[in-house]
């Protein structure tokens, strides 16, 4: 057949995936590529990780004990004059030997551990969400190719039904050139066209082969090549703009981190409370008047504040205003591009709807010719090339409505996308 279309079009690299009944549907599809695909695991260890620096910053608040020892030797000690030669000063060893165990606790840190722990929270959860963004663009490649498996079995039906009205025709044709009311020349060029057929169906087939083999790589499971894969039925209530993005949550968290992390710099400049104590055992003793081994200990409270952070938490916060700044440029930017381009995907439904109205009418006129040009052909009225001129008419209209119907679905499925909304 003359410019028979085939499914050229939407031919990308994706898989789809089989099931027992041997009908494949989109969201199953969608599914089991997600659940396949590698990147599905980093939410796991996103997870993990974050778990891990969490529990990490929680034993900022655990007792610190650290076990210490020395051995050393100087070259000179405090010497005690002789006032009386009845009172006996002991002379310090200069060889001197200490093993201490040291507490530290914190009581109070500023909030530069709950600031920390919440900049771990809020990071997580846009890490995870830009996976689920990512994932989205995976959806994307199983749309295409679900698509153009169905195009390409669309195709074959009506180019099966193409060749079932052939052989028909010939066995008339070849009946009326015994009768020799027909000539052999009309039967060769049914029998041309019904070859030509014959090669359709096979490019359709190795397309679909090719197509289900990609498939079935994605999801990581067996796809037959008989299997059924059903069209999608999408209900729109109304064309509108509504973006539901991901991105736009993504963009969300993604300044709430700023937020978490402009109040992290607060947190290491606020002043800092620790109680501490230490014992142990050595010689001298905290009695330096004794040169003697013995225990010792002493426990207390202490302040630390870095007030030389002051000199630059004020840049690291107007650094951060940029950045929150940078950040509602790029969340308007990508909702203004969105709003555009889905100026495109609304057009493209209401286009498609209007197409497909139109094929039926087409293709009910085509027939009633195709129809009249066969009983012309078996009359002798017309030549066999005449007929096959009205006959492809016909089948293109056919093939035109099949592939309007399916891009209106795929219209529709972008516009749902495109929304956030699937």
């Amino acid at each position: 057949m003359k410019k028979i279309l085939l499914a050229g079009i939407l031919l990308f690299s994706v898989p789809v995936f089989a099931q027992k009944t041997d009908t494949l549907t989109l969201t199953a599809c969608q599914q089991l590529a997600i659940e396949n695909y590698p990147l599905i695991k980093q939410k796991d260890l996103l997870s993990a990780s974050a778990d891990l620096r969490i529990k990490n910053l929680n034993t900022s608040y655990f007792p610190q004990l650290s076990l210490n020892g020395q051995a050393t030797y100087q070259s000179a000690v405090t010497q005690i004059p002789q006032f009386s030669p009845l009172v006996s000063v002991p002379s310090i060893s200069k060889d001197q030997y200490k093993l201490t165990v040291d507490l530290n606790q914190t009581i109070w840190d500023g909030g530069l551990t709950s600031a920390q722990k919440k900049l771990e929270i809020s990071g997580l959860q846009a890490d995870k969400l830009n996976v689920d963004v990512q994932l989205a663009t995976l959806k994307d490649r199983i749309d295409q190719i679900f698509f153009n498996i169905l195009l390409l079995q669309e195709n074959e039906k009506i180019i099966k039904s193409v060749q079932d009205n052939l052989n028909s025709q010939i066995k008339k044709i070849e009946k009326s050139i015994k009768d020799e009311v027909q000539i052999q020349s009309n039967a060769d060029v049914l029998k041309a066209e019904l070859i030509k057929t014959d090669q359709q169906l096979i490019e359709i087939a190795n397309a679909k082969e090719t197509a289900v083999k990609m498939l079935a790589e994605y999801l990581n499971k067996p796809v037959s090549e008989n299997t059924v894969f059903k069209i999608p039925e999408t209900e729109i209530a109304a064309l509108v703009y509504d973006n539901k993005r991901p991105e736009m949550q993504l963009f969300d968290y993604q300044m709430n981190k700023l937020d978490v992390s402009k109040k992290l710099t607060t947190a290491r400049i606020m002043p800092r409370f620790y109680a501490f104590g230490q014992t142990g055992y050595g010689r001298p003793g905290f009695n330096m008047l004794s040169n003697d081994f013995d225990f010792f200990y002493i426990f207390g409270a202490k302040l630390s504040w870095n007030i030389s952070g002051f000199y630059q938490s004020g840049r690291e916060k107007k650094i951060i205003d940029i950045q929150k700044n940078l950040l509602d440029t790029q969340k308007e930017t990508f909702d203004k591009n969105l709003k555009i381009s889905s100026q495109k995907d609304m057009s493209d439904i209401t286009k498609y709807e209007q197409l497909i109205e139109k094929d039926s009418e087409i293709i009910k006129l085509r027939e009633n010719i195709s129809r009249s040009a066969a009983s012309q052909l078996e009359n002798g009225i017309i030549t066999a090339t005449e007929y096959v001129t009205d006959f492809d008419a016909e089948i293109q209209a056919k093939l035109n409505s099949e592939l309007h119907k399916i891009q209106l679905q795929m219209a529709k499925l972008n516009y749902l996308n495109s929304m956030g909304k699937l």
